[in-house]
């Protein structure tokens, strides 16, 4: 189908199909999977919504408190009085933002869903703040070759990863043993205590834009076909500074089979 008939002149999208580098059909028949609903994922399901995909669907299985209120526009105070699940609260936002997109709500923990769920879509954005929920998807979505964008907040520091399979690293071979060791730690918006002390992650409104803002470029950039595989991000919001990393794949890495697997043997 042609562009112009997804942009007529004066139409939604009439700006976006102007970006000639952009395949906005594609775009816009895509199905796009936002896990996480947090600051992150607040600023990368509103720039989803504006493309006008097929379906754009939300996973979190939180509930929105009063702290979400500070960095997550598309909750409202009476969302954190009656305590609503932020996948619920975020689609009913968006679809007045765009009655156009097939919104679809899940309140479940990522860990829960497995690759025929993820096979589902065309393109999968990572918004969590933990590690093992990270690699969860990122496993996956590399199972299923289902590009996976993965996103991070730390403060004024922001990263994000871009996984293409079946071709370059995935998300696990950027870990580190630091990170390996800390992978059952949950790391929480709202630090309430589980089992394990939960570390507060910072997060500060106009870094969780930029970063939602690169996340989100990346997404529309390889669903029209001109992002490269294995390609990090990272952004420092003190000195507002952007880096490009061509992530190396992992000799240890599960998801390419280890060190030992037959595929990595000289």
């Amino acid at each position: 189908m042609s562009r112009d008939n997804f942009s007529p002149a004066g139409g939604r999208y009439s700006r976006i199909s102007l970006v000639t580098d952009l395949d906005l059909p594609t775009i816009r028949l895509s199905r796009i999977c936002v896990v996480g609903a947090g600051a992150l994922g607040n600023e990368v399901l509103k720039n989803m919504v504006l493309y006008g995909p097929k379906k754009l669907t939300v996973v979190d299985n939180d509930r929105v408190e009063k702290s979400n209120l500070g960095r997550c526009f598309l909750f409202t105070s009476s969302d954190a009085r009656a305590g609503r699940k932020k996948a619920d609260a975020a689609i009913e936002s968006l679809g007045r933002m765009n009655e156009e997109v097939e919104l679809e709500a899940l309140a479940s923990d990522a860990r829960e869903l497995d690759d025929e769920f993820f096979s589902g879509f065309d393109a999968v954005a990572g918004c969590v703040d933990n590690i093992s929920s990270r690699l969860h998807i990122n496993s996956n979505c590399y199972h299923r070759n289902i590009p996976y964008v993965d996103g991070g907040l730390d403060g004024l520091m922001g990263r994000v990863q871009v996984v293409i399979p079946p071709s370059g690293a995935c998300y696990q071979c950027s870990l580190n043993a630091t990170h390996m060791a800390v992978l059952d730690r949950d790391f929480t918006c709202t630090g309430k205590e589980a089992n394990i002390h939960r570390r507060r992650v910072p997060a500060e409104p106009s870094v969780s834009a930029i970063t939602a803002s690169i996340e989100s470029l990346e997404i529309v950039k390889l669903l029209s076909g001109i992002q490269d595989a294995g390609i990090m991000y990272i952004y420092n919001g003190r000195k507002n500074e952007l880096d490009r990393i061509e992530v190396q794949i992992g000799r240890e890495c599960d998801v390419h089979g280890g060190v030992n697997s037959e595929n990595n043997e000289a």
